[in-house]
């Protein structure tokens, strides 16, 4: 499968996504921004996707899978994590640990909208981690996972990319001025500490959904090693690997959404 372009019709043009707000249920918590379309019916597989550090809900991936599944029966939600796009609050608090709050507030939501849906989590690089994490911790809760580009040890490959100088300045002033892309963020230091509560060890053995990981080999942002050791040390993982894929994948999001439509579509 790696680096074939498979087969495939034209999508439909998806009709306008609902947009919804989810106002903060706790006083710590940021209002989020989500993209909602239902399925054909309130039993119909929803597809959740989340995106990469700096992106948002309105991302290239994130519109062209909505546009795919127009027709063919599954809803599809995308939401902006806390700091990102339309949603409220900002970086400096951003972890993994925050991220997965964002999640089971959108899962909530679904729950209310569609209660009987089996939900796909599509998660690009943060939102793979968080998505492979979710489904570890809350066992049920998910019936797949697909992983693109999974941000593996994140928060501890930027630190370790800085000089000692860097890191110390960071954990003093407690946040870091980065670009991503065309954006500038304020991350917190937060991060690396929060991110030392989630080892890889542990997501290895406990995640029990069926999970897809996406990588191409010559991702310069995540090494693909990383997706190569965590699917050879979880039995629930399968790795696909895309031939001369970059970080992003963006240049073959149908091959990546035809992909994932062919293995949530085995039995």
């Amino acid at each position: 499968m790696c680096g074939q372009i498979l087969p495939m019709t034209a999508p439909v043009t998806a009709s306008p996504a609902r947009e919804q707000f989810l106002e903060p249920d706790h006083p710590a918590r940021a209002r989020l921004a989500l993209s909602w379309s239902p399925g054909a019916d309130s039993a119909a597989p929803v597809w959740v996707f989340l995106h990469g550090l700096g992106s948002d809900r309105k991302g290239e991936k994130a519109l062209r899978f909505r546009d795919h599944l127009s027709g063919r029966g599954p809803g599809f939600l995308s939401l902006d994590f806390t700091g990102h796009g339309d949603s409220g609050g900002d970086c400096h608090g951003l972890s993994l640990t925050r991220n997965l709050e964002d999640i089971g507030r959108a899962v909530s939501f679904l729950r209310e909208e569609a209660p009987g849906a089996p939900l796909i989590l599509v998660g690009s690089s943060m939102g793979g981690i968080a998505a492979l994490w979710y489904a570890s911790l809350f066992p049920g809760a998910v019936h797949r996972v697909f992983a693109i580009a999974p941000a593996f040890l994140m928060a501890a490959r930027f630190a370790a990319s800085l000089s000692a100088a860097a890191r110390r300045d960071w954990a003093g002033r407690g946040f870091l001025s980065v670009s991503i892309g065309d954006r500038d963020l304020e991350i917190g230091w937060g991060m690396v500490t929060d991110e030392d509560g989630y080892p890889m060890e542990r997501l290895a053995a406990n995640l029990g959904t069926p999970s897809l990981l996406i990588h191409g080999d010559e991702d310069s942002v995540v090494p693909r090693e990383l997706s190569r050791d965590f699917a050879a040390s979880c039995a629930a993982a399968d790795l696909v690997e895309i031939e001369g894929g970059d970080h992003r994948l963006s240049g073959i999001k149908d091959l990546l959404f035809e992909i994932m439509w062919t293995a949530a579509s085995a039995r």
